[in-house]
């Protein structure tokens, strides 16, 4: 696997020399106060991202040599410190002759099977299903319908532009790892409703798939619905739509779409509403635990041990540090 071939951007030290094959996920031109041009190239090694120079060049030449937006490359690169930072220079690039390699290859992916997440998160909404003896139709059923109407982008969006789960995938594994801790979770507080609960986990992001366009690379950026409108507002429009026939239990219905609209807790933060029932703070609160862990697993791969990030990241309250434990 090419991931484990070559040493990743987050393990070179100041003085170092990379080469290694790359994708090539953005190009942007500059120009410095001397009057000449520069390009800002974003790489992808299959595990983070970085943004490495290349002076006294342009798109266009890069262009002419076969390097464009989401083309894999090899590269060298030139690793030195900037204001205390590790900074990338390139050396040269050029199109790779390994016909094998793909734009798969360098896309960051949850650590867990995608196909996996998608069939336990159906399997835990199956066991759920409360139909009060025959008289409604179940919301799982209702939940497992809408998740099999828009499985594709399900599997595939990003949950962010940027922030957490910004990846390809990450939708479904935010999801995937919010409705087993809802699950865990009723196990302890048995006054919660499951079906309710595991429904509003598995779709409390739903309207995502329209608020984002995700690339191949999974790179994510707004729509003009998701700017007009929101993935909460998005999402419970689609629930509302799917409950107008049917013989759902509809007063759970409205309890769901109030888990849509409120999950993100306070007005301030972009909710509709305020929770108000149980399962809406617990929703509430699921989301914001997996959304803080994932940063911190997220900026945890490129820290050292022992280390604080250099600022507050946006969206927590203090700088991060990494544990130094004794091996």
């Amino acid at each position: 696997m090419i991931k484990d071939m070559y040493k990743p951007f987050s393990e070179a030290n100041t003085g170092d020399t990379l080469s290694r094959p790359v994708l090539v996920s953005n190009i942007e031109e500059g120009t410095s106060r001397t009057g000449s041009s520069f390009v800002r190239i974003s790489l992808k090694d299959g595990f983070s991202e970085i943004t490495a120079m290349l002076f006294d060049s342009s798109s266009s030449v890069l262009e002419s040599k076969g390097i464009v937006k989401d083309c894999v490359a090899d590269v060298s690169l030139y690793v030195s410190d900037y204001q205390g930072a590790k900074s990338f220079k390139v050396n040269d690039i050029k199109p790779t002759t390994r016909t094998e390699l793909s734009i798969n290859d360098f896309i960051k992916m949850p650590p867990v099977d995608i196909d996996l997440m998608y069939n336990e998160i159906c399997d835990l909404l199956r066991s759920s299903r409360n139909d009060y003896s025959g008289k409604y139709t179940p919301l799982a059923d209702l939940a497992l319908q809408i998740l099999e109407e828009n499985k594709n982008s399900y599997m595939t969006s990003s949950a962010a532009v940027s922030m957490h789960h910004n990846l390809r995938g990450g939708l479904l594994y935010h999801s995937y790892r919010m409705v087993k801790s809802a699950d865990a979770l009723c196990s302890v507080y048995s006054s919660l409703d499951r079906e309710l609960l595991l429904c509003g986990t598995a779709l409390h992001d739903i309207g995502k798939i329209w608020e984002y366009k995700t690339s191949p690379t999974g790179d994510a950026e707004f729509t003009a619905s998701g700017v007009l409108f929101g993935h909460l507002y998005m999402g419970a429009s689609l629930i509302k739509g799917k409950t107008t026939d049917g013989n759902y239990n509809m007063e759970k219905v409205q309890l769901l779409i109030h888990m849509i609209l409120s999950h993100h807790g306070t007005q301030e933060w972009g909710a509709v509403a305020c929770p108000s029932i149980p399962e809406a703070f617990a929703l509430h609160y699921i989301d914001n635990i997996d959304a803080k862990i994932y940063m911190c697993e997220d900026f945890y791969e490129n820290m050292e041990s022992g280390s604080l990030t250099e600022k507050r990241p946006f969206g927590l309250d203090n700088r991060i540090y990494k544990p130094n434990f004794e091996k």
